[in-house]
């Protein structure tokens, strides 16, 4: 033994050292060699090339990126790209543009080179949708959704914006956390509709029975309309079926929409129930609900109504109702008598013809026992004279001529009575 009282260490036989290095030597070949060959198999463009090589055709869209491919292999391959521009075949308006597109797809997609196509994940960030050219696109899809491939990590949109004829959608997000063509869909989408100078603000969860060839649809969450003099807010439930899938654009029927809303402003808080119920086309650009009937349920200064008839909005809105008040509202200033010894229905027809604001003339009928109104009312002058009703006026901002059978005030009847109103802002 030596000194230190340790035996000498055994030296590796030669052999032995050459048999360790050729395994080290062959591990770091077979390293490299599989690196270089997933290189050469997935360059970040060439992994993306394949997998638009098979999502193109199955959507039939053209879909085109511009600069550099970022990608990641750790984990679930990602594809991040940038000015991402989709059209469809043969037409010039791009469908959908958007700043950043990430993409994540599965190593079984990778190996197969897109043939077996499943899609992990898709973020987009600031895309641009063109409704028309989506619903034109949507025509041209054959019936059923077997070519759509699943999203297994669903699909997020973040600051999107979506135009259509007249309209918008703007601060657009989307959020669904899986996709499959033969399953139920659910996901939230909320933004900020402006049509002409309406702001509406909503935040909906959606339920489909299928993605895209959806026979069913449900809707439930918050939506406002802001006008500038005050503000709508409803808690809305919708649910409708598809009908005529074959025709172009989309209709819906039944429509059910239920609301529990409230109007305010700035003397006003408004609480009342609205329903609608009908049948709804989009095609071309063009909203048509008709036929289709609608009705409130409140107290005070909302009157509880019921009406059906016609409503449509291209660049303009158009509405035509006509239906009955169930009762002259409390809230209203009170009517003279004999008018107010009748407790009656109310029949009224209304037509319209103007921007979505209703900033426009409303052509208005009402009948009440023995007398008849027929003339013109601003909404937002109506609304303005509701808000300051109890230190403004009791006479309403309308236009028109009241006729009325017969009247009692004090010390004397009129029969025959025909009153001209005309306060000067109603024209």
């Amino acid at each position: 033994m030596s000194a230190s009282g340790q035996a000498p260490a055994t030296p590796v036989p030669p052999r032995r050292r050459r048999r360790g290095l050729k395994w080290l030597v062959g591990i770091a070949a077979l390293l490299a060699a599989g690196i270089a060959a997933l290189w050469l198999l997935l360059p970040p463009e060439r992994a993306l090339r394949l997998a638009l090589a098979r999502l193109e055709p199955a959507l039939g869209l053209s879909i085109q990126f511009d600069g550099a491919v970022d990608y990641r292999l750790r984990g679930t391959p990602q594809l991040v790209v940038h000015a991402v521009t989709v059209r469809v075949p043969g037409t010039q308006a791009p469908m959908l543009q958007a700043r950043r597109v990430l993409l994540a797809l599965p190593w079984k997609t990778i190996r197969s080179r897109g043939a077996d196509l499943e899609i992990t994940r898709v973020e987009l960030d600031g895309p641009q949708l063109q409704l028309p050219v989506l619903l034109h696109w949507l025509d041209t899809r054959p019936p059923g959704d077997g070519a759509l491939p699943p999203f297994t990590n669903g699909l997020h949109v973040r600051d999107g914006r979506l135009d259509a004829q007249g309209w918008r959608i703007e601060g657009l997000t989307l959020d669904v956390p899986s996709l499959h063509a033969e399953r139920a869909f659910a996901g939230q989408v909320a933004g900020t509709a402006h049509v002409d100078a309406l702001r509406i603000p909503f935040r909906l969860r959606l339920r489909t029975d299928r993605p895209l060839d959806f026979s069913r649809i449900e809707a439930r969450g918050t939506l406002s309309v802001d006008g500038g003099d005050g503000r709508l807010d409803t808690r809305l439930a919708l649910d409708a079926t598809r009908v005529e899938p074959d025709a172009p654009g989309l209709t819906l029927a039944p429509l059910r929409v239920a609301m529990d809303a409230r109007w305010r402003a700035e003397g006003t808080d408004l609480p009342f129930a609205f329903g609608l119920q009908g049948r709804l086309t989009f095609a071309d650009g063009d909203l048509v609900l008709a036929p289709v009937g609608l009705a409130t349920r409140a107290d005070g200064m909302v009157p509880s109504l019921s009406a059906g008839g016609r409503i449509a909005y291209d660049d303009t809105l158009a509405i035509a109702l006509d239906g009955r008040i169930a009762h002259w509202p409390a809230g209203w200033p009170p009517l003279p008598a004999p008018l107010s010894q009748t407790d009656g229905p109310l029949p009224f027809s209304v037509r319209y013809t103007g921007p979505a604001t209703l900033g426009a003339p409303l052509s208005l009928r009402v009948a009440h026992a023995g007398a008849r109104f027929d003339g013109s009312a601003r909404v937002p002058e109506l609304l303005r004279w509701l808000d300051a009703l109890d230190s403004g006026t009791p006479v309403p901002p309308l236009r028109g001529q009241l006729r009325i059978d017969r009247l009692e005030v004090p010390g004397a009847t009129l029969e025959g009575l025909e009153i001209d109103i005309d306060d000067g802002d109603a024209q």
